[in-house]
């Protein structure tokens, strides 16, 4: 029987072709997978403990949940992690991917390390909407996301304070628009006095310099003329 090159070439070549492009789907599959990886239960432990932490864990934003101090220009204070939660429009009820992410938040906050701790809850939005709407969702949200720990998870009441800052602390100040700007924040209480800027230092007004003396003399044998009292009835306008 005679078998043509091009039949020998492909009875070889389909089996590598298959491999290779099976390899390629896993990697592709790796690479999704990489992209919904969940930030560790350590990790979110370690950044709001970031001075406990034995190694930092880098820049790392992954499925909704980020926990470093800069990433691509991010402003983070100390001691926090962001998640993003898909809040409904004009919305502060929390869906089914939102409690899923925040029952993992649970669990850092009830870890050995993290039981005893105060956590801020912040609201915040990004720059769309007025100043006022934007505060008071951002609060309504920072609430619900506060009583789904205390009443479904257990996390102590005394634990938790809840506070909206509307578009005030972007996430990317350098771009008020981009999404990631709409997210609840965790914060260490501890460490929330030393992510506030202090007020800049006021400065004393320079002192008056004395007034100059008078070259004028009065005259000398003319006492100074009485004022009139004034009629009875009369006086300062009140």
């Amino acid at each position: 029987m005679i078998v043509s090159t091009s039949e020998v070439t492909m009875k070889y070549l389909n089996p590598m072709l298959c491999s290779f492009m099976l390899c390629s789907l896993a990697l592709l599959a790796g690479a999704g997978a990489l992209r919904a990886e969940e930030l560790s239960l350590d990790q979110m432990v370690c950044a709001l403990n970031p001075d406990q932490c034995s190694a930092p864990f880098g820049d790392r934003r992954v499925r909704g949940i980020s926990a470093t101090a800069s990433v691509s220009g991010a402003v983070r204070p100390p001691g926090s992690f962001d998640i993003t939660l898909n809040f409904p429009y004009n919305s502060a009820a929390l869906t089914e991917d939102s409690r899923a992410k925040l029952d993992r938040v649970a669990k850092a906050l009830t870890e050995p390390s993290t039981n005893n701790l105060e956590i801020i809850v912040s609201g915040h939005t990004d720059a769309s909407g007025s100043a006022q709407y934007n505060l008071l969702l951002s609060e309504r949200r920072a609430q619900a996301v506060r009583r789904f720990l205390i009443t479904e998870r257990g996390i102590e009441p005394n634990r938790l304070v809840a506070k909206g800052y509307g578009k005030t602390q972007p996430l990317f100040p350098s771009d008020p628009y981009n999404d990631l700007n709409r997210r609840v924040q965790f914060q260490n209480a501890n460490y929330a006095t030393a992510s506030v800027p202090s007020a800049p230092a006021t400065t004393a007004a320079p002192a008056e310099p004395p007034a100059a003396k008078s070259s004028i003399q009065p005259a000398k044998g003319k006492p100074p003329r009485a004022t009139p009292a004034a009629a009875p009835g009369q006086g300062d306008g009140l």
